[in-house]
């Protein structure tokens, strides 16, 4: 009685297929985390920007300066009602160890006065 020889199936290039679509699958699966589809309205005009930005900073004691110049919390309101008048761009710097009631007072009353939106200005990391 003779044995038949059994025939072989070679499973490597499978295996190297497979091992592809899984590299594959994981990187492209990191890039679509944090991607959310919104389909935002068309506006009719563009908002016109006046002069160059003012700058509201919050220093660490919780100090408001408005343009570099000391503002008073009564000061705030009236000097944001000018900005929103003038259509000036608002950049907020706040102190990173200033407190965060202090940052939130203070977009609070840019709210109040019909700042609808406010930058915010951040230390670049340094280049190597």
């Amino acid at each position: 009685m003779s044995r038949r020889a059994r025939a072989e199936l070679d499973i490597t290039p499978l295996i190297d297929v497979l091992f592809i679509l899984i590299i594959f699958f994981v990187l492209t699966a990191n890039f679509l985390q944090g991607k959310i589809e919104v389909d935002l309205p068309q506006g009719e005009t563009a908002s016109e920007i006046g002069e160059s930005p003012l700058l509201l900073t919050v220093r660490k004691d919780g100090v408001v300066l408005w343009d570099g110049e000391e503002a008073a919390s009564e000061e705030l309101a009236s000097l944001a009602a000018d900005a929103v008048a003038d259509k000036r761009e608002v950049l907020l710097a706040g102190d990173k160890e200033a407190p965060y009631g202090s940052v939130a007072r203070v977009l609070e009353i840019l709210r109040r006065e019909g700042l609808t939106s406010a930058g915010l200005a951040l230390q670049g990391e340094d280049s190597p």
